[in-house]
């Protein structure tokens, strides 16, 4: 080999690790996620002894994350959980009046707000991860919310059990799969 094609060959492998690291990640931003928990927290309450009944139809399949901290691979998996159960949600919200009802749900509409605004923006910027594999769980999980919300007698714990399931899929990886998510210092 000559020292021309050496130099040729280093040249290309060089920029094959340049476009690597130039290339952005597929994250979702642990200060936003964060965000929205607080903001949906606000927004739950505590979940009625009421919709117990409906536990069984609407449980959010916490198999669906990682049990450990999550490695690489996986924390790919976590945001996809979160992005798709946000995705979810949203059409959800879109598809579906809240009940007004006595027992129905009461909803601070400015944090409701708020908080659709935090949810548009995670789901604009995880876009990349909607092409990650899906699970038969989540889809399964959101049409039995959607099946229960569709009974009269039962709507509103639907969205009281859609709103604490997605209170806990938004927390459970920010407690313990952190490193998943990009995080922007404070100013």
């Amino acid at each position: 080999m000559t020292m021309s094609s050496v130099l040729l060959i280093h040249l290309q492998v060089f920029s094959l690790h340049l476009m690597a690291a130039a290339m952005p990640t597929c994250s979702l931003e642990g200060n936003m996620v964060q965000s929205a928990h607080h903001l949906l927290r606000d927004l739950v309450g505590e979940f009625p002894s009421y919709c117990y009944q409906y536990n069984a139809n609407v449980s959010f399949p916490y198999s669906a994350f990682p049990a450990a901290k999550a490695s690489p691979i996986q924390c790919r998996r976590v945001l996809w959980v979160v992005y798709e159960s946000l995705r979810e949600a949203q059409q959800i919200f879109e598809g579906h009046d809240l009940p007004v009802e006595k027992e129905g749900v009461s909803l601070d509409d400015q944090k409701f707000i708020n908080f659709q605004h935090l949810q548009h923006r995670l789901l604009e910027n995880g876009s990349c991860l909607s092409s990650v594999d899906g699970s038969v769980v989540l889809s399964s999980y959101f049409s039995n919310v959607t099946a229960v919300l569709q009974q009269q007698e039962s709507a509103a714990c639907g969205w009281k059990a859609l709103l604490r399931d997605l209170l806990w899929v938004l927390e459970s990886p920010l407690l313990k799969q952190e490193n998943c998510f990009t995080w922007r210092k404070s100013q």
